[in-house]
């Protein structure tokens, strides 16, 4: 797990004039078009945010991991505007939910709430070039693996709950060709398959 980026102190605050839930996994905390009524700062858990093409195809972005919020869901709270991505819990997730209006006045009245933000969209910004390289210039074999090394990282286990399916819908490829790539993979050792599950072999 990476480093949380909100301070202490702001972190404090938030919880003490915002509500906290639970999410169960699966669940779509924020959808596309849709106005953001709130913030989601992740305390716990997981969350897989997705982008969505003009034919309706979805790629996936980037997670958002304890400490991190949806910089999307920043812009469009602040500017009351649609979301232009879907965030859904990976798993069960413990979500601090900030409002808009206390979002608006935390700018002028916390440094380190702009700075948190700032912190946010550096990022967002660094994950969206390496999503850009991934689709651009990686081999299917190489994103493939870059995908289970990530989920690998985040669920803490070289054992996967995913489907052939779900990895093609994240990374924008065929189905049949995600198989094809996966059982190549299986050949050269790198991983092993099992149904609804990937084990990786060797750690990224």
């Amino acid at each position: 797990m990476k480093e949380s980026i909100i301070e202490p102190g702001l972190l404090r605050r938030l919880k003490e004039e915002n509500e906290v839930k639970v999410v169960p996994p699966g669940e779509v905390i924020v959808k596309f078009q849709s106005y953001i009524r709130s913030i989601p700062i992740i305390l716990r858990g997981h969350v897989k945010v997705t982008g969505e093409d003009d034919n309706g195809n979805e790629i996936m972005l980037y997670y958002l991991e304890p400490g991190d919020s949806c910089v999307m869901s920043v812009l469009g709270a602040l500017n009351n505007t649609t979301s232009r991505i879907k965030a859904e819990t990976v798993e069960e997730t413990e979500i601090l939910f900030v409002r808009p209006e206390r979002a608006a006045a935390l700018v002028r009245e916390q440094p380190a709430w702009a700075e948190y933000i700032f912190k946010l969209y550096q990022n967002r910004f660094e994950e969206l070039l390496d999503v850009v390289t991934r689709v651009n210039f990686k081999k299917l074999d190489d994103r493939i693996l870059d995908l289970l090394q990530q989920k690998s990282r985040i669920f803490s286990s070289t054992m996967i709950p995913v489907t052939h399916q779900e990895i093609a819908d994240e990374i924008g490829s065929p189905r049949e060709a995600v198989s094809r790539v996966l059982k190549k993979l299986e050949n050269e050792g790198a991983l092993k398959l099992y149904r609804g599950k990937i084990k990786l072999m060797r750690a990224g």
